[in-house]
This record gives C-alpha cells, structure tokens and sequence, in this order.
C-alpha cells in the first residue's frame, strides 16, 4: 500500500512544480519580489553561480523565474542570458584544474564478465522478470575491457567550460524554466546525444586520451559495480535474506533530496545527492536519465555481440540508461530517444576508453 500512494504523492510534487505560478497568487509574489524595484544583477549572478544552492540563495530566483511574466521575470532572463553570453574563453589555469578534476574524478573499471540485462528469471529466487521494460531482455553474457567513467554527470560548469572554449552558444539559458536548475553542480541537461559526445571528446583532446559516452554495455557494468546482480545499485537500501526492503526505497530517495539545495529534486539537484554504487560511481541510483554510445534496437540483447558490445551498426534512436528510482524503473531498463532529443532530466557521462587507470 505504501508504493501507490508514494506515486501518487509523487505525481502531486510534479503537477505542483508545473502548476507554481498558477498556484503563486500576484499578492504572495508581491510580498517577496519587489515588482517596481529594477533587477539587482549581482544579486541574480551571485545566485546562479552558487554551487549546491541553500534555499535563501535559490528561492528568489526560482520564485522570479516560476512566475514567469512580467518585468522581474523579464529582466531576470536578460541579465542571466548576457551574463552566460558573454563569459570569456576560459583562462590556462580554469583549463589546468579542469584536467586535475577530470583525472580525480575517474573511476577504473577493470573489465570482466557479466550478465547483461534482465537477470530476473536467471538468477532471482522466484525466477522472475524484474523489469517490464521493452528492451531489457533477454540477459546475455558479455565480456568488457577495462576502461574508466567520470564518477558524476557532467555538470553545467563543465559543459560551460567547453562551450567556452569553444566560443559556443551557452546551454539552457532560453527560459526560466531552464534556469531555475541551472547551478554550477547540477547535471547538465537539455544537451543532444551529439552535443554531449562532442563534450566527450573535447575532454579526450584536453588530456589526450581516448574519451567517449560510454556504451550501454559499459554504463551498465559500472552502474551495477562490475555486473552484480542488484536492479537497486545502493548501499543506502537494505537486503534482507538476500532480498530488497523495497518498502523503503521510496523514504530514502525522499531523505537523500532532504537538502535544501534545489527548488524541486524531482527535476534536478547538485549531482552526488544520491551518493555512490560500491564502486564509486554516483546517482545510478535516484532520480536522471543519460545518454550512452549506442543506437537503440529493442531486440538487440537477442542477437548483441558478446565482447564490448557497441550496439547496432545503424538506428534513427539513441539508447538512454536510467538511474534505479522505483520499483519500475530500475538500472538494467534501457530506453530509444531520437538523438536531437532536449529533456531537463536526461545528461550524460564519459568514460575513458584505456585499459589502465588514468595516469599509467
């Protein structure tokens, strides 16, 4: 009884973030934003540019942009749009400690085999499918090479960094929809397949390596710590005579988002949130989705290579990998979206596709 009615309780969180200024009445706006007074710009830099924002730095922006008309709403969008703009290419030493973080923040996977997939009717007690999910059967063997993943998404500071570089137009700055979860450590979002390979890439010309959106293959092997058989890749979620407390994992991904630090978890939040896998690798559990390498085929797992799989040779979708949020949506699901696809909780990740850890 405890599920349905979290998803209910969920489904009111989200028609509550949509509904905001509807439901912000003009007097309640008024009381908090002076509607007459000009924009303090430092004021909305300041905000936007603090990592892991408390709810006194984010509210009035997020109240400003939810609300969505009218001259604060307007001068809010101008200042932070010429401020995205007009960010000068990044300094050796901004390109430097970027290199440093990239190198510190990889996880080596050494290679091995698993079973990818639905493992349900293999190897749980029941030997029954977890996952309704089109697309994530039948389990199949598959062999990797070692290789490396970023611990985190990619954040907005990241992505910033290489549109910088690269004098492109900044992300995410079009509407206050957009901005309101646009902190410096939040996952960047509403990036293309191609936009964030070609992120992937930029990384791997920086430290001279060989860097890419991982496969399906490798963002599942690492999201279930070199292939173990959990659908729940968290610690946090107790096993009880080798089973999920699953009547829980609702209360814990609610007390992760128990910050303060994001408007709304349910939209976005400072990547971390929901902590590591036993491996190291972060948010594979909670709420997100990201973009992997390969095309998407339904059937693929019928007929997929068994070693270093790299999806279909052609397709008109991109696979995307979702991070294990509900019993209905677990890390083994596997999803096509077309690849100019845009989603305020869909990011990515690369991995460094080298078989010794990075520096050797």
């Amino acid at each position: 009884m405890g599920y349905p009615s979290h998803q209910t309780r969920k489904k009111s969180r989200a028609l509550l973030v949509v509904g905001t200024s509807l439901l912000l009445s003009s007097s309640a706006f008024a009381q908090k934003v002076d509607v007459n007074a000009p924009a303090d710009k430092d004021q909305l830099i300041r905000e936007i540019t603090t990592p892991s924002p408390k709810k006194d730095t984010w509210e009035h922006l997020s109240m400003v942009l939810s609300w969505g008309r009218g001259k604060p709403y307007d001068d809010t969008i101008r200042i932070l749009q010429d401020y995205f703009r007009s960010l000068p290419p990044p300094s050796k030493d901004e390109l430097a400690k970027f290199k440093d973080k990239v190198q510190s923040e990889l996880v080596f996977v050494k290679g091995g085999g698993f079973l990818m997939g639905d493992f349900g009717p293999e190897k749980s007690q029941e030997k029954l499918p977890y996952s309704a999910n089109d697309g994530a059967a039948p389990a199949h063997n598959v062999t990797l090479d070692s290789y490396s993943i970023f611990k985190h998404r990619v954040t907005y500071a990241d992505y910033d960094l290489y549109t910088r570089a690269n004098r492109l137009p900044p992300v995410a700055i079009s509407k206050g929809d957009d901005l309101e979860f646009r902190f410096p450590d939040y996952p960047v979002a509403h990036v293309t397949w191609q936009r964030s390979r070609d992120f992937c890439a930029w990384v791997g010309k920086l430290v001279g390596l060989p860097v890419d959106l991982p496969t399906e293959a490798q963002w599942e092997y690492a999201a279930r710590s070199r292939g173990e058989l959990w659908v729940i890749p968290s610690p946090a979620v107790p096993v009880v005579d080798g089973k999920y407390n699953v009547e829980q994992l609702d209360n814990i991904i609610d007390k992760m988002e128990e910050t303060g630090t994001s408007p709304e978890p349910l939209i976005s939040r400072p990547v971390g949130t929901y902590g590591d896998n036993r491996l190291g690798v972060s948010d594979v559990f909670g709420r997100g989705k990201e973009w992997t390498y390969d095309w998407f085929d339904k059937n693929y797992y019928s007929h997929a290579a068994q070693h270093d799989p790299r999806g279909p040779d052609r397709g008109s979708l991109r696979s995307v990998r979702f991070a294990t949020d509900s019993r209905t949506r677990l890390v083994i699901d596997r999803a096509g979206f077309a690849p100019d696809t845009e989603k305020a909780d869909l990011g990515f990740r690369c991995v460094l596709n080298q078989t010794t850890p990075a520096g050797q």
